[in-house]
C-alpha cells in the first residue's frame, strides 16, 4: 500500500514494474495479480486496495483472465518462451 500523501504519483505503478522485471529476471514467463475493482464498490477504502487496482495491472499490460467476484479480478501477464 502507498502511503497517504504520496498516492497518485506513480508509485504503485513503478513497484509494479520492478515486481514484473524481477519475476522476469528470475525465469517467470506467467505473472498473476489478484487487484480489486474500486468501480464496483466505490466505497472501498486504501485499505481494500492494499493488492492494486485492474486499472493499474491493465497499465502494465496484465490481461483480465477470470472475475471471482465483482470486486475482484485474476489477471495475468504472460510473456513469449
Amino acid at each position: 500500500m502507498v502511503r497517504v500523501g504520496f498516492r497518485r504519483r506513480g508509485v504503485a505503478a513503478a513497484l509494479l514494474r520492478a515486481a514484473v522485471d524481477y519475476a522476469h529476471a528470475n525465469g517467470a514467463h506467467t505473472i498473476e495479480g489478484f487487484p480489486v475493482d474500486p468501480s464496483a464498490r466505490p466505497s472501498m477504502s486504501g485499505a481494500d486496495m492494499f493488492h492494486g487496482t485492474i486499472s493499474l495491472f491493465q497499465g502494465a499490460g496484465f490481461d483480465v483472465v477470470a472475475r471471482p467476484s465483482a470486486s475482484r479480478a485474476v489477471m495475468r501477464l504472460t510473456t513469449p518462451t
